[in-house]
């Protein structure tokens, strides 16, 4: 059993059940001092100060299998280890995916769509998906040389 937070497209209930059939969401979590940015594709990095939003997902080893191959795993993003705190204030350690690239470039609206359902299937606040957008746009641009994640352009 893996224990995973998820703040991008992993989100979306319905996705999540077609990628990953046993999945258990396990309810809403926060990570503390990490910003939600993109990269095209969604990603979390260190920010003082800053919140995350998300939910962790209890996956068996086939649905680890399929989101592996969904994320791109390792070549588009690593696997993170962190303290995520639960909703009812339980810490839990739990795996998310970073991705191996710098820079910064909005997602897509078929992609931001997809999130935002997720952050609506979780009743998370929108403004901070609608905050990571925004920053995401004002900062330097995405480097380019690695594969792209489908559905993220």
């Amino acid at each position: 059993m893996t224990l995973l937070f998820a703040y991008g497209s992993n989100l979306n209930r319905d996705r999540m059940a077609d990628r990953c059939p046993t999945a258990e969401p396990l309810g809403t979590a926060v990570l503390l001092d990490h910003r939600l940015v993109f990269r095209h594709g969604a990603d979390l990095e260190p920010h003082a100060g800053a919140t995350a939003v998300g939910v962790v997902w209890r996956l068996g080893p086939d649905d680890m299998i399929a989101l592996d191959h969904y994320e791109g795993f390792p070549g588009l993003y690593r696997k993170d280890y962190r303290l995520v705190r639960l909703a009812g204030g339980d810490s839990v350690e739990a795996m998310l995916y970073r991705m191996n690239r710098e820079g910064y470039a909005a997602p897509s609206v078929e992609y931001l769509e997809i999130i935002r359902e997720g952050y609506r299937d979780f009743r998370l606040p929108e403004v901070s998906l609608d905050a990571a957008v925004e920053l995401s746009t004002k900062l330097k641009p995405a480097t380019t040389g690695l594969p792209r994640r489908p559905g993220c352009h």
